[in-house]
């Protein structure tokens, strides 16, 4: 990632000191590659799993504070590439470590967002070098289709700019040997869209091939094997921008993602 860009993220993400927090996944293979990242670099282990409507806690009397991966917390640490600004001038959590965040991204010229995952974003903040092989590119760029847009000529120009900025040249060129087929045909190979979830005794589980994925990746990627308790519940809403024009209007936010000029999901707690 180029200087200019990595010097706007918040402090916290320059503070190796090892173990110092537990992090929280979603429910994708962005967020398990991510938390899988900041476990290799900094050694801070998965403790919590939100589901967007509760939160869940494998030990409870682990006090240490979570870092959100591929969350677009309101409050708090997170790793997020989500939107998270209706007008330009909402409130934005100043401890999101995310390219859309620090670049002041928001409706009014949401096609200029960075459209690409989570975890591409941390590979490039901490500097990890890039699978060796081309499936190992090809399928890194799969994740939460961050492919995309090098497709489409109205993007393309954006996109191929991020990817310069995150040091990632070598994609662009794995991109332009590439169809979008292909792309697609990776992401069905590797079942890259299955889910994460959590069964009736409190264990995660997925139909990810992790083995094979941590193989490809050089990145140890599993699930924790302790049993989670729920100890939050939030209420899941979308929204519209025609009848919202700011998310400062909205009370009580635990997270927040503009997903179009017209449409949010965001998360409530009473």
């Amino acid at each position: 990632m180029k200087e200019r860009l990595k010097e706007r993220f918040p402090a916290w993400c320059e503070d190796f000191t090892k173990e110092q927090h537990t992090t929280c996944l979603t429910d994708d293979l962005d967020s398990l590659l991510g938390c899988s990242i900041e476990k290799m670099v900094k050694g801070n282990p998965i403790n919590h799993f939100y589901s967007f409507d509760q939160l869940y806690t494998a030990d409870k009397s682990d006090k240490r504070k979570a870092i959100g991966v591929d969350l677009a917390l309101n409050e708090g640490k997170s790793w997020c590439n989500h939107v998270v600004r209706i007008h330009e001038d909402d409130y934005v959590n100043p401890d999101t470590a995310n390219i859309n965040a620090v670049l002041n991204v928001h409706k009014g010229n949401y096609f200029q967002k960075y459209a690409m995952s989570t975890a591409l974003m941390m590979w490039s903040y901490y500097q990890l070098p890039l699978p060796e092989s081309e499936e190992g590119k090809k399928l890194l760029l799969s994740i939460d289709s961050s492919f995309l847009g090098h497709y489409d000529n109205r993007f393309k120009g954006v996109h191929n700019a991020y990817l310069r900025e995150l040091g990632f040249e070598e994609l662009i060129n794995c991109l332009d040997r590439t169809s979008k087929k292909e792309f697609f045909d990776i992401q069905q190979k590797y079942n890259t869209k299955a889910k994460i979830k959590i069964d009736g005794n409190g264990y995660l589980y997925t139909k990810l091939p992790l083995a094979e994925l941590q193989g490809i990746f050089n990145v140890p990627l599993e699930l924790p094997q302790q049993q989670f308790q729920k100890t939050h519940e939030f209420e899941s809403k979308e929204g519209s921008t025609y009848t919202t024009n700011s998310k400062n209007n909205l009370p009580h936010l635990v997270s927040f993602a503009l997903t179009g000029t017209k449409k949010f999901k965001y998360t409530t707690v009473n």
